[in-house]
């Protein structure tokens, strides 16, 4: 039943013109009526009028039910509420006293009552359909919207006016803004933002995973949830990023770009932003993985059931970019449960970057990646691996960077992805690889960079600080 009165309340925007065309009609049908050579008119004019009248009536009760919906701002819903009851109850009154009689004052009145409630009726609901303003606002002097520009230094940068408010301006604005607040949930303010709607908040600060913001634009486009809907324009995968990475760091609002922490793919993300592209960011913008590194040809669509097993533990799986099907897989910090170890394999056809950095996990996600060919980037740093199965990622024939910061290995067992094509890459810093071994897999990774970390600058002995007493 519940649904019954929802879609019944859903034609409220089909049905709200029938009482506006059809009083009107009656109007001039009455006024023409009350004219000598005209007085045949005047029976079709009571019908129409009769007829305006209970539209209006049904009008009003579809209108009560969308209202129900929370889906509008409240304080506009009840002044176009108020003026549309009046107009129904004006129109019914004008119609019992026109009835079979000419035009009378009493009748011109409630006429002329008619006709600016019509217009008053009609311009509020037209405030809840696009906006307070949208009447006058051709008219009034062009005022720069938040849209993305180039941005001459994008460290500098406010995050979120700068940034994040532009990408939710032109992707959110239209049904979650001051008088069109769809879900009770206003983004075009910090107050309504944190607040959420009636599905609860939609940003937890610090954690995107988490977030009913991002959990909404990663849904699958056909799903009822999704964000934005089908039939409107949809974020960018460089726009995805942005929002991930302001909620991640805190979701700010007075901070700037540079106070907060950025890694590689954050930096590539922002540069876009620097030089104000306004296509979908490339492949290499959102996981430094170049063009060339994917597979000829259009992937299959990813399984859904592993996709959902992923999301549900908490990872965040981008496409890598909107015209391919391959993906990008982040689960750091998250617990890996045997769940998601299944589901990574059945990602083989479609996985190009994991990251696993800071998981709980062991071994056994060693053996999971392995499953995955396509594979460019893994993050396996600061886990429980100890690198007896590290060998076994020799198969992946397009991995350029592994990441082993932090972890239990040593040089035997790095020493087993000599065989890997491509691997150009290889961090050990913090891991049980000694002085000693350096020079042997040097010889054994020729071309491959091997990042030690634990950087510092030299000192010499022409550095030297002389401090001198300022001249009197």
């Amino acid at each position: 039943m519940g649904s019954f009165f929802t879609l019944t309340g859903r034609l409220h925007p089909l049905r709200v013109h029938l009482p506006i065309g059809i009083l009107l009609l009656a109007i001039m049908l009455e006024i023409l009526s009350g004219r000598a050579r005209h007085q045949g008119l005047k029976q079709a004019a009571d019908l129409s009028l009769l007829i305006g009248f209970l539209c209006a009536v049904l009008s009003c009760i579809t209108g009560l039910l969308l209202s129900q919906s929370g889906d509008y701002d409240e304080s506009v819903v009840n002044v176009h509420q108020w003026l549309a009851i009046s107009l129904t109850i004006v129109s019914g009154m004008l119609y019992v006293t026109l009835h079979g009689k000419p035009m009378t004052r009493q009748g011109g009145a409630l006429t002329a009552g008619v006709v600016v409630l019509l217009i008053l009726t009609g311009h509020w609901g037209g405030t809840l359909t696009h906006g307070p303003g949208y009447l006058t606002a051709n008219l009034e002097p062009a005022v720069s919207a938040p849209a993305l520009r180039p941005i001459a230094d994008v460290q500098a940068a406010g995050v979120y006016i700068d940034l994040v408010q532009p990408v939710l301006h032109d992707n959110c604005y239209g049904c979650h803004r001051m008088g069109r607040v769809k879900g009770g949930l206003r983004l075009d303010i910090p107050d309504g933002i944190m607040k959420g709607g009636k599905d609860g908040p939609v940003v937890v600060a610090g954690d995107a995973a988490a977030s009913l913001l991002l959990k909404r634009v990663l849904l699958p486009l056909d799903d009822d949830h999704h964000m934005a809907p089908k039939d409107k324009n949809q974020l960018t995968i460089r726009e995805i990023q942005l929002l991930k990475w302001w909620v991640d760091n805190g979701a700010p609002f007075d901070k700037t770009v540079a106070s907060l922490r950025q890694d590689t793919a954050a930096a590539a993300m922002l540069l876009a932003f620097h030089n104000g592209t306004a296509a979908p960011v490339a492949a290499s913008m959102v996981t430094n993985i170049a063009d060339s590194d994917l597979p000829m040809g259009q992937a299959r669509p990813a399984p859904a059931e592993a996709v959902k097993v992923l999301r549900a533990a908490g990872a965040v799986v981008l496409p890598i970019d909107q015209a391919s099907n391959y993906l990008s897989v982040d689960l750091a910090g998250k617990p890996v449960s045997s769940a998601v170890l299944r589901a990574i394999p059945m990602l083989r056809e479609q996985l190009v970057s994991l990251k696993c950095s800071w998981s709980k996990v062991g071994d056994e996600v060693v053996s999971a990646a392995a499953a995955c060919p396509l594979l460019v980037r893994l993050w396996l740093d600061h886990t429980a691996i100890t690198g007896a199965n590290l060998d076994t990622l020799c198969g992946l024939g397009n991995l350029k960077y592994l990441n082993l910061t932090g972890d239990a290995v040593g040089a035997a067992q790095v020493s087993g992805l000599k065989g890997a094509p491509k691997l150009a890459e290889i961090y050990l810093y913090q891991t049980k690889v000694g002085r000693g071994d350096w020079d042997v897999l040097r010889r054994d990774f020729p071309q491959a960079i091997l990042d030690s970390g634990g950087y510092g600058i030299p000192f010499l002995a022409s550095d030297t600080a002389i401090v001198r007493e300022p001249a009197k």
